[in-house]
């Protein structure tokens, strides 16, 4: 307790020097007059999240997987989730952001490199939720973990080097927020004794040895015009880096820290995940702020089968329990979602509905 005090006094004089003010728990509070639930607004009650997959372990060579968690993260918010293939061609990354109504680009382990699968589909969906966004076509997308360091990178125009290392692999801490986390749109939806808990409690689970320093924020144009820090964190070395950003302009948000695995990853290897019932209630209204901007968006898949044939149900098969297991030393997931290459993965779809009597889209 008292290292966590001294390291917050410690933070309190470095952000003079980064030029960027750190605010108490009481300050984070969300002013209660900026209520955007007064007007009442055409929603969309039948959301479908794309969650962008990843190859590499614990996937087998030939595969990419999704952690369970990250669906059930979603399916908690009232949404449905949709697997968007690492390696699908542009085509039908395209054909699927324009029927689902917000994108997840979660967390895991990937070379963040032109190139890369992940990456590269990354990237394009960044550029259409732009797009989109651009034409009045409002649609949110969120990155985790890994996915908050691809948008640091696709926002700072591809430079990596704004993701450095850092020592924070299971290590669950609290939130330090700047003076624009209490207007933020992500902090401003989250009830206000959540947003304490957060500033307050070891409830942001961080999981990660890469990040972005906010030095590195500050220094780079196209990052700091593009996002707004709202949080920074310190991990094991006193190090201090971003842990919470959102875009300026766009629906764009991104934490550093997980908050899908308070409520749905149990693994043993990880001993620091935050299980307390207020910790849970971060992983819901976090979940909660995704999937009910997500509201505000209305694709829609063309058809009913193709609706049905885009739906993690489809997977069911491929759901493996993997809790257990531990590759180089640890177990990230307590479940995971496996799917074949792409074109293994329209012959399966294909497969499916030929054994349904029932037209396969692909």
């Amino acid at each position: 307790m008292r290292r966590g005090l001294l390291l917050y006094i410690g933070l309190l004089a470095i952000h003079h020097h980064l030029g960027i003010n750190v605010v108490t728990a009481a300050r984070l509070l969300p002013d209660q007059t900026l209520d955007h639930r007064k007007h009442e607004e055409k929603l969309n009650l039948r959301p479908l999240i794309g969650i962008l997959s990843q190859g590499g372990i614990p996937a087998s060579k030939g595969y990419s997987y999704i952690a369970a968690s990250y669906v059930k993260f979603v399916e908690a918010a009232g949404a449905r989730a949709v697997p968007i293939l690492h390696d699908m061609d542009p085509e039908e990354v395209t054909r699927r952001f324009n029927a689902v109504n917000g994108i997840l680009i979660p967390g895991g382990s990937q070379d963040l490199k032109a190139g890369n699968p992940y990456f590269d589909t990354a990237e394009l969906l960044f550029k259409l939720t732009l797009e989109a966004n651009d034409k009045g076509d409002y649609f949110p997308l969120h990155g985790t973990c890994l996915g908050f360091e691809a948008l640091a990178i696709l926002a700072a125009n591809n430079n990596e080097s704004v993701v450095t290392n850092f020592d924070a692999e299971d290590y669950s801490q609290p939130l330090y927020p700047t003076e624009k986390a209490p207007t933020s749109r992500f902090f401003s939806a989250l009830p206000p004794h959540v947003v304490e808990n957060l500033n307050t409690k070891p409830y942001a689970m961080q999981n990660h040895a890469h990040g972005v320093a906010y030095e590195a924020f500050a220094s780079n144009p196209g990052l700091n015009s593009f996002f707004d820090v709202l949080t920074l964190s310190i991990d094991r070395q006193d190090a201090v880096y971003v842990s919470t950003m959102e875009s300026t302009h766009y629906p764009i948000s991104a934490t550093q820290w997980h908050p899908e695995k308070n409520a749905f990853e149990w693994t043993l290897n990880k001993k620091t995940i935050p299980h307390h019932p207020d910790a849970i209630e971060v992983t819901q209204e976090v979940a909660n702020f995704l999937v009910g901007a997500s509201r505000k968006n209305f694709h829609a898949p063309k058809t009913r089968d193709d609706e049905e044939d885009m739906l993690i149900y489809n997977w069911n098969d491929g759901l493996e329990y993997t809790g257990t297991r531990t590759y180089g030393g640890e177990a990230d997931f307590d479940e995971i979602y496996v799917f074949p290459d792409h074109e293994m993965y329209l012959n399966t779809i294909k497969k499916q509905r030929e054994d349904t009597g029932q037209a396969a889209v692909v």
